[in-house]
Formats: structure tokens, sequence, C-alpha cells
């Protein structure tokens, strides 16, 4: 005897199924090393949630994009930053920008601040942080460090009980971690940008 086979009760095409096009365009699989994901994954959050027009700078930026030289003049002399001194230039040497503040290149990126966790430690909303994943988070450091898939900078300090993501603007709570290993950090500002 013969049998018709039967119709799965589950499974199919249905409406509205499937993965959503998250980025308007075809997307394709890549290898990212792991220290990265979080970088590639919070840049592609952003993008997202704000697309940029072509042309148009996002917040989040890989430092390579940003590694064509620019070579300033340096002056060979310091400036006061309080009697006045003799304003006669005199020109030293031309510095590259992105020598000058980058350390490695394929381990920095740069990230704009939203918030103003960080205001006595000289950071501000809207400034953008250098920040280099290939450096090691000592106590003291201002680290980026994510929380619970979140990212947030703040000093990276030891206590009598623990570990401790330190706020430097009293109108905001300290972040106590207790063991390191329960810490995921990051990476290390090593530089603050910001337009006076």
């Amino acid at each position: 005897m013969r049998t018709e086979p039967t119709k799965p009760r589950h499974g199919g095409t249905r409406q509205g199924a499937g993965r959503k096009a998250a980025y308007g365009e075809p997307t394709k699989t890549v290898r990212v090393p792991q220290s990265l994901v979080p970088v590639v994954v919070r840049y592609l959050g952003e993008l997202r949630r704000s697309p940029q027009p072509p042309g148009e700078a996002s917040s989040l930026r890989p430092i390579a994009e940003l590694r064509a030289a620019t070579a300033v003049p340096a002056l060979g002399r310091r400036v006061r930053a309080g009697k006045p001194t003799s304003g006669d230039d005199y020109q030293e040497d031309a510095v590259d920008l992105g020598k000058h503040l980058v350390r490695d290149p394929n381990s920095t990126f740069v990230m704009q601040v939203s918030g103003w966790s960080m205001r006595d430690a000289g950071i501000s909303d809207g400034d953008e942080l250098v920040i280099d994943t290939g450096l090691a988070a000592d106590d003291g450091r201002i680290v980026v460090a994510d929380i619970d898939g979140e990212l947030t900078v703040k000093r990276l300090k030891r206590t009598d009980t623990g570990w401790l993501l330190q706020a430097s603007n009293p109108d905001f709570a300290d972040i106590p971690i207790g063991d390191k290993s329960e810490l995921r950090i990051w990476g290390v500002v090593t530089r603050v940008l910001h337009a006076v």
C-alpha cells in the first residue's frame, strides 16, 4: 500500500519570516580577530541605528581611515601658559600627526564619547577618544570596558575589595567589578581629542 507524504506541521515559508535586511543591502560573512569583535559589533550597530550618507563620517571610525600622513610644522619653542614670551617662529621639524597620536594603527580606533561621567578627567560629551586595544589595562589607566554588551569609559582602579571602574564626576556612580577576570576591557584610552 502506498501512502502519500504528509505535509510538515511546522516550518515552511511564512510572510515576514527570516533574517531582515539590517543594512539595506546584501551582507557577506567575514572573519574578524576575536579581540576586535566588540569593535565591529558596535560599529555595525551604530550604522544600523543611524546610517550615514556616503562620504559622511561616522562617530566610530577605525584609525586606519585617519592614517593618511598629515605633516604639520613643529616649532622648536614651548609656549607658556603663564607669562607671555616672544612670538618669533622657529620651525624645527615636521610632525606626522598619525604617527604622533598612534602607537599601532592595527589596534587603534577612534570612538566618540557620549555623556559626562569622565568630565573631571578632561573627557567631555562629544570628545573623541584614541583607544589602543593592544595595551595592557593597568591600575589607574582610563579604559573602555564592556559591561553586559555596553561600552563605557572609566578609570580602572584596584581597591582592597577588588577592581572598580571609577567615574571622574561626583554625579556618577563608580562600578564595582570584584575579580578582574569578570571584567572585559576593550581598550586603553591614549588620547582625548576635542575642539576648543
